[in-house]
């Protein structure tokens, strides 16, 4: 995760200043090899110095210099190789860094030693390059190591000095303009040089270690600071995912997956459960369990009368166990021990003022569970409560779709027999078959004849709706070819536009990809919107119907016709079922009131959009867009 590859850097980082690294190391790589960069500049700048000295009039030990020169490039090339390792060598030699970079520091000190040693002693200008190093020390090592390193450059300096005066070690001075520059022959005045020498050094290592104390103190709040914010930022990216999964994911056993799996991972522990309370309020059920305890918790039943703590959480307490023993009266407390499990969180799941579970977590570690644990889990499991009744008001919803849809194919298919058996009746009495008839019962029979016809029509609309709702009914999705069903559509209707003088036409373009439909659904969908249009546009109007390639791979239809419109107040509710508008009622009084309601669980069936743009008298024109290449949704699905 995010949030914990940030916390490892800042524990890192924490690490070095608490350990050794410094901020140059942090800036330049791996411990150590910033030191080997910038020894790479100095032979170059002790050969440039020698030339400038000569230039300027100066002499002095040319050749002892070069040769300290030569040996720091010597050393300095050995460190170069052995900090450029390869990563895995690296990694190994982490633990030895430190160990490199006090050999380094320690050979520093040594070549600075030498080169004060050939330039005068203690008469060198040299010796206040110490500040430098004493400088890195304190940024480099623990203010132990830095001190002792500020030590060495001053009882170094002074113990060159007292064994020159004594004769120990020679005097390499140096010559200016022929006057040669020396402490030999001037003791007082070298004393009080190293003197001050001695005093510069050891406040820079002073000033230089009390800063870096407080700048590893601060990084230490931040780090701390920074954990506790990629913390919660990691529990409100938990939070998210469990919304989304309440909004997204209408399965009930789906959302207690989600929700277990995202808490276990936030939270870092080894099992996140929960328990359902039974109806009767006597017994808890685990319903989810994600982590190690999975397969044996899962299902398992725990009898509230038994155990004491679950009682006290379905009292509302959130209780926290740093340890697991046998004498807090854990249920289960076999099965937890069994599993490693040391520290315990649980909480209740409370929804409007009522307990209906608890969510526990299980961790491996003693103490594990703080303050924060607690508030984030309670959040959660208000959460989780909210999403296991989203969850099962959906699968109720559900549940009585699949009844309702039942219940309207028995009621179509009861009603169809009798109606079929009636029509079949009539078309004996109407043929002559039992007897002649006369004007005025020809007249009341075509009428009896035109309602149950039109009642055997919206019962067919009722099946058909009906069946897009049934979540039973196992349909294979097929292709369409959309030039095929246009050439279809303007077959059957071509004739009906006719008798009412309509201009009818239907276009599609030529780059459309098959699209993929269950059953007639599709052909059903055209077959309804170019019905209405031709039934409700007066003679001499126009019926148009275009399939074209949209935007962002999706056929794009449309159907528009001239006709009678829909007044503006009523345009809401035409896609609910039973609905017509009311000037369609008084143009036409036979209708069901299904076709568009048909029309939008199909659209919404292949994921597509349907909108519908009208003006009272002027026409009416349905947009349609269905996605290409994609599948229509499960019949289950659509029944919600």
């Amino acid at each position: 995760m995010v949030g914990e590859s940030r916390r490892s850097y800042l524990r890192r980082a924490y690490g070095e200043f608490q350990g050794a690294e410094s901020t140059l190391s942090r800036i330049w790589g791996r411990r150590g090899f910033w030191q080997v960069r910038l020894r790479w500049a100095v032979p170059p700048a002790i050969i440039a110095a020698i030339i400038i000295g000569r230039l300027l009039g100066f002499t002095f030990e040319q050749r002892s210099i070069l040769l300290v020169a030569g040996f720091i490039l010597l050393y300095n090339s050995i460190f170069a190789v052995r900090f450029a390792l390869t990563p895995e060598e690296s990694q190994r030699a982490l633990d030895r860094d430190n160990l490199y970079s006090l050999l380094q520091v320690g050979l520093d000190y040594l070549a600075m030693f030498l080169l004060i040693f050939f330039t005068g002693g203690a008469a060198s200008p040299l010796i206040f390059f110490f500040i430098f190093h004493v400088i890195f020390a304190g940024i480099l090592f623990r203010p132990a190591t830095a001190y002792s390193f500020a030590t060495i450059a001053a009882g170094g300096m002074w113990l060159l000095a007292v064994l020159q005066a004594r004769g120990c070690l020679p005097y390499h001075a140096y010559d200016y303009g022929g006057r040669t520059v020396t402490f030999e022959r001037d003791h007082a005045q070298a004393g009080v040089l190293l003197l001050f020498f001695s005093a510069t050094v050891l406040i820079t290592a002073l000033a230089i270690n009390r800063i870096m104390s407080r700048l590893r103190e601060r990084v230490v709040n931040l780090v701390e600071a920074t954990e506790h914010v990629a913390r919660l930022n990691d529990q409100l990216a938990s939070l998210y995912a469990m919304m989304r999964a309440v909004g997204s994911t209408p399965r009930l056993q789906e959302v207690l997956d989600i929700v277990t799996a995202e808490l276990a991972a936030v939270m870092k522990v080894r099992v996140i459960g929960v328990k359902m309370l039974s109806e009767d309020g006597l017994s808890l059920r685990f319903v989810a369990v994600h982590g190690v305890l999975a397969s044996l918790l899962k299902d398992k039943v725990v009898q509230i009368s038994q155990s004491p703590i679950n009682q006290r959480i379905v009292d509302g307490e959130t209780l926290v166990f740093a340890t697991v023993t046998g004498q807090q009266q854990f249920q289960l407390h076999d099965d937890l021990a069994a599993a490693g499990i040391r520290s315990v969180l649980l909480t209740p799941l409370v929804l409007e003022g009522r307990v209906i579970g608890i969510l526990g977590a299980y961790c491996s570690e003693e103490n594990r569970f703080d303050e924060d644990h607690s508030d984030f889990f309670r959040l959660a499991a208000e959460l989780v409560a909210i999403a296991i009744e989203n969850a099962r008001a959906y699968e109720e919803i559900e549940r009585l779709m699949r009844e309702r849809s039942r219940f309207m194919l028995q009621v179509a298919h009861n009603m169809r027999a009798p109606l079929a058996a009636s029509l079949g009746i009539l078309d004996l009495l109407t043929g002559g078959y039992v007897g002649e008839l006369d004007e005025r019962q020809r007249e009341v029979l075509g009428r009896v004849d035109f309602r149950l016809r039109d009642l055997n029509q919206a019962i067919g609309e009722l099946l058909n709706l009906a069946r897009t709702r049934d979540a039973s009914r196992p349909i294979t999705p097929t292709q369409v070819d959309v030039s095929d069903l246009a050439i279809q559509l303007e077959r059957t209707f071509a004739e009906e536009a006719e008798r009412k003088s309509l201009a009818f036409s239907v276009t599609a373009a030529e780059d459309i990809p098959p699209v993929y439909s269950e059953g007639d659904l599709l052909k059903q969908i055209m077959e309804n919107l170019v019905s209405n249009a031709i039934k409700y546009t007066q003679p001499g109007g126009r019926v148009t119907v275009g399939f074209s390639l949209g935007k962002g791979r999706r056929l794009h239809v449309e159907v528009s016709d001239t006709g009678i419109g829909v007044p503006s107040r009523e345009r809401d509710r035409l896609f609910t079922e039973f609905y017509r508008a009311s000037n369609a009622r008084q143009m036409e009084a036979i209708g069901s009131g299904l076709g568009l309601a048909l029309v939008k669980e199909a659209v919404e069936r292949h994921r597509g959009q349907v909108a519908l743009n009208s003006e009272e008298g002027r026409g009416t024109t349905v947009t349609i867009d269905l996605p290409l290449g994609s599948r229509p949704r499960t019949m289950g699905k659509a029944a919600g």
